[in-house]
């Protein structure tokens, strides 16, 4: 409206807002607009601090609420899957499930030393995984995060130290606002389903497999036509509600929620409930000298796991029943062989396994500005991270002893209580520089962060009815056991940041942590990082390129950063009781043995060298803006668990440092205005990256030495006893797997195996290639061509607005990785049709026609790059409704497309553990209707 008092606002992409009152007698207006600067003057958070983007000399990427992603999010973590260029989030199934994050590449041997520290509202998180829950981040309600920032390089994370070496992740909850109370209330009600086709033969298939391959088994078929997937899945539902308070006045400010959310999962009887609590409240005193600010987080998390029965449910016989009335096996269908599959809706419904966590992040900051010297502060930090967590796994209980194969059941419960307390105190010097040369501020602090964790547990067997809360006890074989662990991390860091006249900018850090986990000569560890950006735009001879560029920023860095992710006090050897058999008897007397545990004394921190070199860039008035690295990391001093050689010292296993790891990549994130109209509106975001990973160091070996040493088998696989499908190698990215190459006919196809030896077994020169040529297949033939992880990723964002309603979607890609089948591989052969029992097999049988199954072909190693689309959210906002100020109406569609060349149930969740597919718990459809209004 044009009435005089009323406001115009004018805004366009890349410029700054401005609001003009209309006056009386005004019938025209001049407007303006100056070339907006927020992006660049927005406050990034980093490590113990705050800075302006266009300050920033490190590889920092800052994700807002705006951008977050959308649906069921039980976990702050998942707000970001896509989001980040180099940063992959892998999640499987289960609702409120665990996540695996890994930045530019893993810098450790395994997924759990590859993971970002993340820290929230300043406190760096204990973020081990507890046996009560499965995400030890559920305690924090997504709807309460403001933004999260991603430090990547060495020179942003290395005040960090000891844990920077994956990247640090800082997590930022919301605060007040000077002004009215405002009230928010969001929630939504969801149905998911499991819709992916197993890759197994329905009945009347099954019989006709019979009838072809195996014969001598039409007998032993049943009646029944049952979908044992079908019998293990649901249609699950699920819903959340959240609301919010938030206020304040010029000199105190509050924000408060309240959080339930209840899901489902799509295998039966598996649920996850959480109730959140969060209170930020922050006061000014001593004429806004002091700041203090309370930070409180409380979540009861309560979950319902499922045992794994996918495997079950993919192999058992489609023609066999549910239920059996003449079954001893409690009602079920049940093969009596020991050996044999068990019926997966049996062991669904007679297994109850349940876990409550309650975890409450306690923290109180005070800022106090010196009155004394202007510039100068001191801030101290305070927390206190309470975990107490209980598991109870009921088996079998209604089984007779004998009857089953737990020897009448078997109960186990457990308690832990887990605390970290933390004292971090620093003080922050800015200053001006005489004859305006300059801006510099120092940082130097002091951090103590101690960490107790204490588990207590019972197990046993032959279980009786009683009348405690569980109905049941056990009887026999009765084995309570515990640990009590401490460690402690103690720090001293500083950081200095130099800008020139706002052309040239300098960060320079250094860390020193100390470690209880290492021993006295190498307790201690340093992390240096340095950084240097130039922004070009503001030298007088750039002046031409400002037509074009509205941000022109040249970055880099370099720093270490290290990692003590392993467990408590390895450097130190302890002893314990031998079993009972390995006593030794003196005379009519048996005295127990004490056994040492295997350690290596001389362990000391991983180290990871980073060096990156960057550009920020802003095109036509930040229409376009967007940021490109390349990037180098070398970890060295690896810390993993690896075989020693005979009689070298107490176990067979020990952790110590073993090698190398290089990662070199390239990042490019873009973010762009496409339609900036009236009522129509479309940004679009996307992101980039290349990561390539090698081990270039073993167990003292390189590849400029010749060494006989071949590396470290892991990734363990079904279908036999002791099998893996991955090495550790010098030469070969984490994760390559060791198999043999098939050889293939002129269709493409795999040879099939014949039984052409006298012990009946397959010749293995018949089916795959002598790569050294020496005559023989054998194990000196195995090859390491592909891996697990990927060579690129991509994520794109779009958001598009006309109007009152709003689209927004994500897409997601991977190309390189490849997946292990093991679910073929371990059921995809005719034997298994003729074994003690009728048992399904996999599809794939009939086109490798496999007569045995071969655990170490490549056949089994697939593509699994592939296009997702992870949501698709349409929504209508109501402006104002009464005493209502607006109303968002919407829906949302979770994982509703992959296009792969996988022919597993999903290309992606394999990564989750390494790049193995193996009866993975099964990833859902989700749909959702929600409502967000605020008051």
């Amino acid at each position: 409206s044009t009435e005089v008092g009323n406001t115009l606002v004018f805004s366009y992409t890349g410029y700054a807002i401005q609001e003009i009152i209309v006056e009386e007698g005004q019938t025209t207006l001049d407007v303006s607009l100056a070339p907006a600067t927020e992006l660049l003057d927005e406050v990034v958070v980093i490590g113990y601090g705050a800075v302006v983007k266009k300050d920033l000399a490190g590889v920092v990427t800052k994700v807002g609420e705006e951008d977050f992603n959308k649906g069921v999010i039980a976990s702050p973590d998942k707000l970001l899957v896509g989001k980040v260029a180099g940063l992959q989030i892998f999640s499987n199934g289960e609702p409120g499930g665990g996540s695996k994050l890994r930045l530019r590449g893993g810098t450790g041997l395994t997924s759990e030393g590859s993971q970002p520290l993340i820290v929230v509202d300043g406190v760096p998180l204990d973020n081990k995984s507890f046996v009560s829950g499965r995400n030890p981040l559920n305690f924090i309600n997504a709807a309460d995060v403001a933004d999260i920032t991603v430090l990547k390089d060495a020179s942003a994370a290395a005040i960090y130290g000891s844990r920077g070496a994956n990247g640090v992740i800082i997590v930022t909850t919301k605060t007040g606002k000077a002004g009215k109370l405002k009230i928010n209330y969001s929630g939504y009600y969801s149905i998911s389903s499991f819709l992916q086709e197993a890759n197994v033969f329905d009945a009347a298939q099954y019989r006709d497999a019979i009838n072809a391959k195996a014969p001598q088994k039409i007998t032993a078929l049943g009646d029944s036509n049952t979908n044992w997937v079908d019998e293990v899945t649901q249609n699950a539902a699920g819903f959340q509600h959240n609301i919010s308070m938030s206020g304040g006045s010029k000199k105190t400010n509050y924000y408060l929620s309240l959080n339930h959310l209840a899901n489902d999962g799509v295998l039966k009887t598996s649920r996850n409930q959480s109730s959140n609590a969060a209170l930020n409240l922050g006061t000014k005193l001593l004429k806004d000298n002091l700041i203090i600010n309370l930070q409180s987080k409380v979540g009861l998390i309560k979950d319902q796991f499922a045992p794994n029965v996918m495997g079950a449910a993919l192999t058992f016989d489609p023609t066999q029943p549910v239920l059996d009335a003449d079954s001893e096996f409690g009602g079920y269908f049940q093969w009596p062989n020991i050996l044999a599959v068990k019926n997966p809706v049996a062991t669904l419904m007679q297994t109850d396994e349940s876990g409550k966590t309650l975890r409450a992040l306690n923290a109180i900051n005070f800022e106090l500005k010196m009155p004394f010297l202007e510039g100068l502060s001191w801030k101290t930090n305070l927390s206190y991270d309470y975990v107490a967590g209980s598991k109870i796994r009921l088996k079998d209980p209604l089984l007779r002893e004998g009857a089953n194969f737990d020897n009448g059941g078997s109960l186990f419960e457990e308690e832990l209580t887990n605390v970290t307390s933390l004292l971090e105190t620093y003080g922050t010097y800015r200053t001006n520089l005489q004859k305006g040369n300059g801006k510099l501020d120092f940082t130097l602090g002091y951090s103590w962060q101690n960490f107790d964790q204490e588990n207590r547990w019972t197990e046993g067997l032959a279980l009786e009815a009683d009348n405690s809360d569980i109905g049941f006890k056990a009887t026999k074989e009765i084995k309570p056991d515990s640990f009590l662990v401490e460690n402690r991390l103690i720090s001293f860091f500083g950081r200095a940041n130099y800008n020139y006249k706002e052309k040239y900018l300098l960060t320079l850090s250094l860390r020193r942590d100390g470690s209880t986990r290492f021993g006295d000569a190498n307790k201690w560890g340093l992390f240096p990082a340095a950084a240097f950006a130039w922004r070009i735009l503001e030298e007088d001879f750039a002046a031409g390129l400002s037509n074009t560029f509205t941000n022109l920023k040249l970055r880099v860095s370099w720093g270490v950063t290290g990692n003590e992710n392993i467990g408590d006090y390895l450097y130190a050897t302890f002893y314990s009781y031998g079993t009972s058999d390995a006593a030794y008897q003196f005379g009519d007397e048996f005295v127990p043995t004490l056994r040492g545990v295997g350690v290596d004394p001389d362990i000391k921190w991983e180290g990871t060298a980073s060096f990156n070199v960057g550009v920020d860039f802003g095109i036509l008035n930040n229409r376009l803006s967007g940021t490109l690295d390349l990037y180098q990391k070398n970890t060295n001093d690896l810390l993993a668990t690896v075989a020693t050689a005979a009689f070298t010292n107490l176990n067979d296993r020990i952790v110590t440092n073993i090698g190398a790891i290089e990662n070199r990549g390239v990042e490019l994130g873009l973010d762009g205005y496409i339609i900036d109209k009236d009522k129509l509106d479309w940004k679009l975001g996307v992101n980039v990256a290349y990561n390539q990973n090698t081990i270039t160091k073993l167990d003292n070996s390189d590849l400029s030495v010749e060494s006989d040493f071949l590396g470290y088998e892991t990734g363990g696989i079904s279908g036999d006893i002791g099998q893996t499908i991955q090495i550790q190698r010098v030469g070969t990215p984490v994760f390559s797997f060791l198999t043999y190459r098939h050889l293939l006919d002129a269709a493409g196809n795999p040879l099939p195996d014949k039984d052409n030896n006298e012990d009946g077994l397959t010749n293995l020169d018949d089916i795959y290639e002598d790569v050294n040529k020496d005559g023989i297949v054998n194990e000196q033939d195995l090859v390491t061509d592909r891996k697990g992880t990927p060579d690129w990723i991509f994520g794109l964002t779009s958001n598009v607005s006309y109007g009152n309603f709003d689209l927004s979607l994500t897409l997601r890609s991977t190309i390189g990785n490849y997946v292990y089948n093991n679910v073929a591989s371990s059921t995809g052969y005719f034997d298994r049709l003729s074994d003690l029992v009728t048992n399904n097999i996999d599809r794939s049988a009939f086109k490798s026609n496999f007569k045995e199954k071969q655990l170490k072909s490549d056949y089994y190693i697939e593509n699994a790059s592939f296009l997702k689309l992870d949501n698709v959210s349409l929504g209508y906002t109501i402006p104002e409704l009464g005493f209502v100020k607006n109303i968002r109406l919407y829906a949302t569609a979770q994982n509703i497309l992959t296009i792969t060349g996988y022919s597993g149930l999903d290309p992606e969740a394999p990564q989750f553990s390494d790049g193995i597919d193996n009866n993975i718990y099964p990833v859902s459809a989700t749909f959702l209707f929600g409502l967000n209004a605020s008051f």
